[in-house]
């Protein structure tokens, strides 16, 4: 007997269709966002976009401006071409609601949902919560148990991994979301830092990310900075990383100093609570334990020095 027809799905996030994508189902996606990556959005319809200009050329400090004005004046920072997405007649909309300045706002997203379509919006900020999503999305799109066996699997490779080190020397590790101004990388990053092996500095569990300063950072001295620029690609990552190194405040430090500034492809790693996170947590546990595990991949994170022209391994 053949399976009953799925539900169509319109992503408006890349982690819902990073998740529906870890499902198994994303060839029942209509339409994605423009931030969508994943190989399953390649050639569907574009239902978002950003109302800030591009942000290719302008320097961290300049969209750390622009993002923080736009939100003092309460205006929208993403745009959803509603026609279109009526058009595509979706049973299942994935929204979020985790970050207002990462994507489409699932409020936004309620106030012209499809008729008859479902809104499931993602709301992890934990690893808990990533489970709590995946039960959400498998439920909506009839395969809870797909969704459990995700969350199984996940559960079951950060065990792995925090076995290795759970009897070698912890770390003080910092995660650092934006590079100018400084922001600390929250919510569930210090929670792959621990299964990695390592003590995140300055920011706990669930907590959400927040403005630092170099002089906070210097007088925590952490052994190992971890640079993850939300949303960033490892070649930005490495460019931002050279020019931040080139200041006297952040060479100064001892981390850098010693040589563990590693710069990373954040936007697949570290910029979203998906699946994604059973890659995140073996590169971490690379950096931090390397008599353990193999060499970190190149594509995926790179030691930068002050004064480098590219990243070391």
């Amino acid at each position: 007997m053949p399976e009953p027809p799925r539900p169509r799905v319109a992503s408006l996030v890349p982690s819902g269709t990073d998740i529906v994508a870890a499902l198994g189902l994303g060839q029942h996606l209509v339409g994605v966002s423009h931030e969508c990556d994943h190989r399953v959005a390649d050639g569907l319809p574009v239902l978002t976009s950003s109302t800030l200009p591009s942000e290719a050329g302008h320097p961290p400090a300049e969209i750390d401006r622009l993002v923080s004005e736009a939100v003092g004046e309460g205006a929208p920072l993403f745009r959803t071409d509603r026609e279109r997405l009526a058009a595509l007649e979706p049973d299942v909309v994935v929204g979020q609601d985790i970050c207002d300045v990462c994507a489409v706002p699932g409020g936004q997203v309620a106030e012209g949902l499809p008729d008859g379509a479902e809104l499931v919006t993602l709301s992890a900020t934990s690893l808990a919560g990533l489970n709590e999503d995946l039960r959400r999305v498998g439920a909506a799109l009839d395969a809870p148990d797909r969704a459990e066996q995700q969350a199984r699997a996940i559960g079951d490779a950060h065990a792995r991994v925090a076995a290795r080190v759970a009897c070698e020397r912890r770390p003080r590790v910092l995660a650092l979301e934006w590079g100018d101004p400084p922001f600390l990388g929250g919510h569930w990053i210090p929670e792959l830092v621990a299964i990695a092996g390592g003590n995140h500095v300055l920011a706990a569990a669930g907590e959400p990310s927040r403005r630092s300063s170099w002089e906070e950072i210097a007088e925590a001295d952490p052994d190992v900075i971890v640079f993850m620029p939300c949303g960033y690609s490892l070649g930005r990552a490495l460019e931002e990383s050279r020019a931040l190194l080139d200041e006297p405040e952040v060479a100064g430090l001892r981390a850098v100093e010693e040589g563990n500034w590693w710069a990373t492809h954040a936007t697949t790693l570290f910029s979203r609570c998906t699946p994604g996170v059973v890659t995140a947590v073996p590169i971490l546990a690379s950096i931090l334990h390397p008599e353990h595990f193999p060499p970190v991949p190149a594509r995926r994170a790179q030691q930068v020095s002050a004064g480098s022209e590219s990243g070391t391994l």
